[in-house]
């Protein structure tokens, strides 16, 4: 194969990895509507229920996220939900400069999870590894989620405020780590469902980690 046939291959895959098809739209935009509807209508009811923050945020939208990857099988998906997501909350939602942080934070979560959900070293793993694979990547995804946050109140605390501050949100940290976790290990229960549903919409070349091993 020559270079300009090799380049032309690369090319002409990136197309097809950035096109959005009708369908993916369309699931984009149902998910997206859904995580925002949630975190703003029951956001605030479990929060004062558990007295815990964040809950829906991180458990529903790391759920969705690992839905959207699956069904699509594509990169880009889920960075474009949860960057609809994130910011039409702040929208809706106006607060403070730091809920923009915020915003900004599960965006680049959803980043984060796209990147290690598609990497190619991932395509081959299934069954147990692949459980582990995505609890990991979730986890990291999160932590990442939590860092322009913490850079807001670095700036605003300054230095010798922040480090006293650390404690308190390693521990909000952790917290966030976990519900996102636990939203993907409820996606990944229901992976054999999910899977069914995935060629209607998916390109039949998509390669990601598989949990049932039934493609």
């Amino acid at each position: 194969m020559t270079g300009a046939t090799e380049k032309s291959v690369a090319t002409s895959k990136l197309r097809r990895i950035q096109k959005f098809s009708t369908k993916e739209l369309a699931l984009i935009s149902v998910l997206s509507s859904l995580w925002i509807v949630s975190e703003v209508y029951l956001g605030p009811v479990i929060g004062q229920l558990t007295q815990v923050h964040g809950v829906v945020q991180r458990f529903f939208g790391w759920f969705l996220m690992l839905v959207l990857a699956w069904l699509t099988g594509r990169f880009g998906r889920v960075t474009a939900m949860a960057s609809i997501a994130s910011f039409a909350t702040r929208i809706i939602r106006p607060g403070q400069v730091y809920s923009l942080f915020v915003g900004f934070g599960y965006a680049l979560g959803g980043l984060t999870f796209d990147l290690l959900f598609f990497l190619p070293k991932a395509k081959g793993f299934g069954g147990n590894t692949a459980k582990v694979y995505l609890l990991s990547m979730s986890a990291v995804s999160a932590a990442v989620a939590s860092i322009p946050y913490l850079l807001f109140k670095l700036w605003t605390l300054g230095y010798f405020g922040f480090m006293f501050w650390v404690p308190l949100y390693s521990y909000e940290m952790a917290r966030s780590t976990v519900l996102s976790v636990l939203g993907t290990l409820v996606g990944i229960s229901i992976a054999p469902k999910i899977e069914i549903w995935a060629p209607k919409i998916m390109d039949d070349n998509a390669h990601f980690p598989r949990i049932s091993g039934s493609r």
